[in-house]
């Protein structure tokens, strides 16, 4: 009995106060870019996160994207042009403050990537 109590203790009222606060659905991004280089494009605005989802590219070439000025991953079409490749697919998830960019754009190309964003409420 005394473990029963026990873990009716905990999920009843040790969990909730772990919690951080919840996600409320914001706003769906288009995050389009056409310089050939910018790994410090975006920003999260505070009490926000991002879901990136996707890109897109009219690129044939390897484009690299960066959170907060680091490489995270690739994306690059094959020969044919027919199927996309990722390194790091996504989704992933970017907290407020982070920075997102890319590089690898050549003249007349363009990049978007496509992000859902939350508001964070405490």
């Amino acid at each position: 009995m005394k473990k029963f109590l026990n873990i009716c203790f905990l999920l009843g009222f040790a969990f909730p106060l772990l919690a951080q606060g919840s996600l409320q659905f914001n706003q769906v991004k288009l995050l389009e870019g056409n310089q050939a280089n910018c790994t410090v494009c975006w920003t999260v605005p505070a009490n926000k996160v991002w879901k990136m989802g996707s890109l897109s590219s009219n690129s044939g070439n390897f484009l690299y994207y960066y959170v907060n000025n680091r490489q995270l991953g690739f994306f690059a079409t094959n020969v044919s042009n027919t199927q996309p490749q990722y390194a790091n697919p996504f989704p992933f998830w970017l907290p407020a403050g982070a920075t997102f960019g890319y590089t690898g754009l050549s003249n007349n190309q363009n990049i978007t990537f496509f992000a859902l964003e939350f508001n964070v409420i405490p």
